[in-house]
């Protein structure tokens, strides 16, 4: 399978919604296909509103790097070079936990899951407990 069904992604956010309401916390959830285009989008009841852009952000910047969007976010050191990324929200990536790429049995990427609702750690569990 190369391409990311509706399918599998509605069956990512079931699992991600699940678990969120296991953790006490509303969330939002946005699978991007291999281009960064859209598939699903969830929000659930009570979710802040703020979440629906930082969730594609963090979707759409695991899905560009091919990782997870919390291993983009390495901090910043005295005396050091500042890398040309931030960990805010520009140009549409999100440099902190919450960005999960997704890839099929052969290891070819489909496309990414992006969550918020809670911390960037709780974010980043959620997304690996949606998608597993």
């Amino acid at each position: 399978m190369h391409d990311l069904t509706l399918h599998y992604a509605q069956r990512i956010v079931s699992q991600g919604c699940a678990a969120a309401k296991a953790a006490g916390l509303n969330a939002v959830f946005a699978i991007l296909d291999r281009g960064a285009h859209l598939v699903t989008f969830a929000r659930m009841d009570g979710a802040w509103l703020a979440s629906n852009e930082l969730a594609i952000a963090k979707a759409r910047t695991s899905v560009m790097f091919q990782t997870p969007s919390e291993a983009l976010n390495a901090p910043l050191q005295m005396g050091q070079p500042v890398p040309h990324f931030d960990h805010i929200h520009a140009g549409g990536l999100l440099l902190m936990g919450g960005g999960l790429p997704l890839f099929d049995g052969e290891g070819v990427l489909i496309g990414a899951l992006g969550v918020s609702g809670g911390t960037p750690e709780q974010d980043a569990a959620l997304a690996r407990a949606a998608a597993a």
